[in-house]
C-alpha cells in the first residue's frame, strides 16, 4: 500500500479540498494514493466513520467505489454532499440564484445566534440567502432539514459558510479552531446587501468554474453521507470492505465552536440546539458530569496515561481534564469496538492519528489506538510516521510553561481484521 504524508501540503489530484478550509484531517492526494493501492474489487464499500468535510467519501467516488461518510457535526454532511456535486449539478444552482431578490426583503428573528457577530440587517441578508437556497421551505429540526438538501444546495450553503468566514476573519485567532466575539454591539459586522449579495456570486461562480472543466462523472447514490455518532454506526456486521479514517485530535478542540457560525446558519432550533450538537462532538472541551465505568478496557498504555493526568499538580488536572479525557478515550473505544464490528474479515482499516500533549505529559496516540484495535481482533500490520511540525500542540502559548516546543509525529496505521 502506497503511504505518502498525510499532511494537506501539496493537493495534486482535485480542486474540491479548496471549497472549505477544514483544518483537520488528510489531504485528498494521500487518500487518492491509499484507495489506489489498495488493491479493492469492483464493488467494494469503503466507510469513514469520522467523515469530517468528506475527503474519503470523494475520493472514493472519483475512483468508483461506494462510500459510507459519518460524521456528528451536521455542518460536516452538508460540505461533504457539496463535494459529491458534479458537472449536471450546475443549472439547478443557476437556478436557485436567479431567484434570490435584487434588494434584501427578509426579516429574520431577532434572537437569531447570528446576531453574535452581526447586525440585525446583516442577519436578514444571510437569511435572504439561504431562503432561496430553501425555496422559502420552513423545516422543524435541522436533520429533516439537511437530509432534504440536493447537491446543488449544499454547493449554496458552503459558498455561504466561506462568504460569512470572510466577513469573520478579524474574530478568527492564530488558532483556527477558535472564534471571538465582538465585546460590544459597535464592534458587530454591518454588511452592505448588494456587496454581500455580489461576494456570494463570485463565491459561487469559482465552485460552479471549477465543476465545469472536472471530469467527474458517477451516480448520485455513489456515496450516502450521514449525521450521526463513530460509537453506534448504522451499517451491518462484517459489511464494509475497506475503512480510512482520523478520529478528532486528542487536543481538546472544541470542533462545536470550531464551525459555530455555519452550524448557526443551519441549526432551526438556534442557542439550545448549538449547545447540544457541541457536547455530542468527540474531543469537546465540555467535560461529562459523571464518568464512572468509563475508565474500564481502555487498555494498559491508555490508563498509564490517564493516571499520570490524574495525579498531574497542574490546576484541575485530576478533575476537569482527567474526566474530558476519560470521555475521548471512552469515545475512541467504542468506535473502534463498531469499526471491527462492521469490518469483513482481512479487511483494512487505515487511520491518521496525530500524538498531542497534556503539559508535559506525551499522548501516544498511536500506541493507545493499536492497543484497542488489537483488543478486537484488528492486528497491526504497519505503522508509518510523519513529523508534523506545524501541529496542534503548538497553538496553546500557555504550554511553554511546561515545554519549550513539541514535535508531533502523525501516524498512518494498518490495519487487517484477522
Amino acid at each position: 500500500m502506497l503511504v505518502i504524508n498525510p499532511k494537506r501540503i501539496n493537493e495534486e489530484i482535485e480542486f474540491k479540498p479548496f471549497w472549505y478550509n477544514y483544518y483537520a484531517g488528510y489531504s485528498h492526494t494521500f487518500t487518492h494514493k491509499i484507495i489506489c493501492s489498495s488493491g479493492l474489487s469492483e464493488g467494494s464499500i469503503i466507510l469513514d466513520p469520522w467523515n469530517g468535510a468528506g475527503t474519503t467519501t470523494l475520493v472514493s467516488s472519483i475512483n468508483g467505489y461506494k462510500s459510507i461518510g459519518v460524521d456528528l457535526n451536521p455542518v460536516m454532511k452538508v460540505i461533504a454532499k457539496a463535494k459529491q456535486s458534479t458537472k449536471v449539478d450546475i443549472p439547478e444552482v443557476k437556478m436557485i440564484f436567479s431567484r434570490i431578490e435584487q434588494e434584501n426583503c427578509f426579516f429574520g428573528q431577532e434572537k437569531d445566534y447570528l446576531n453574535v457577530w452581526f447586525t440585525q440587517s446583516s442577519v436578514n441578508s444571510i437569511r435572504n440567502i439561504e431562503s432561496s437556497i430553501l425555496g422559502g421551505v420552513e423545516y422543524k429540526s435541522t436533520i429533516e432539514k439537511i437530509d432534504s438538501l440536493s447537491s446543488a444546495q449544499c454547493i449554496m450553503y458552503t459558498a455561504l459558510f466561506n462568504c460569512l468566514r470572510k466577513y469573520l476573519s478579524g474574530f478568527i485567532p492564530s488558532n483556527p479552531t477558535w472564534i471571538k466575539k465582538p465585546k460590544i454591539d459597535s464592534d458587530k459586522i454591518d454588511i452592505c446587501w448588494s456587496e454581500f449579495k455580489m461576494k456570494y456570486s463570485l463565491e459561487l461562480n469559482e465552485m460552479m468554474n471549477g465543476l465545469s472543466i472536472a471530469n467527474h462523472d458517477w451516480p448520485e447514490n455513489m456515496a450516502h453521507i450521514n449525521v450521526g455518532s463513530s460509537s453506534n454506526l448504522k451499517v451491518e456486521d462484517s459489511s464494509i470492505d475497506f475503512v480510512l479514517t482520523s478520529p478528532p485530535y486528542c487536543t481538546r478542540i472544541d470542533y462545536g465552536v470550531a464551525t459555530l457560525p455555519e452550524l448557526s446558519i443551519l441549526c432551526v432550533k438556534g442557542e439550545p440546539e448549538l449547545d447540544a450538537i457541541r457536547r455530542s462532538l468527540m474531543g469537546t472541551t465540555t467535560v461529562p458530569k459523571d464518568i464512572k465505568g468509563k475508565e474500564r478496557d481502555l487498555g494498559t498504555v491508555c490508563l498509564d496515561f490517564l493516571e499520570k493526568v490524574k495525579s498531574h499538580k497542574s490546576k484541575a488536572s485530576s478533575t476537569y481534564y482527567y474526566k474530558n479525557l476519560v470521555q475521548y478515550f471512552f469515545d475512541l473505544k467504542l468506535s473502534i469496538n463498531e469499526i471491527a464490528r462492521v469490518l469483513k474479515k482481512k479487511s483494512k482499516f487505515i487511520c491518521v492519528v496525530q500524538d498531542s500533549y497534556y503539559k508535559d505529559l506525551h499522548c501516544d496516540l498511536s500506541s493507545i489506538v493499536i492497543e484497542m484495535a488489537g483488543m478486537k481482533n484488528l492486528l497491526i500490520c504497519e505503522s508509518v510516521e510523519f513529523e508534523s511540525k506545524n501541529n496542534m500542540a503548538n497553538l496553546n502559548t500557555k504550554a511553554k510553561k511546561y515545554r519549550k516546543k513539541s514535535k508531533a509525529f502523525e501516524n498512518v496505521l494498518i490495519f487487517e481484521k484477522s
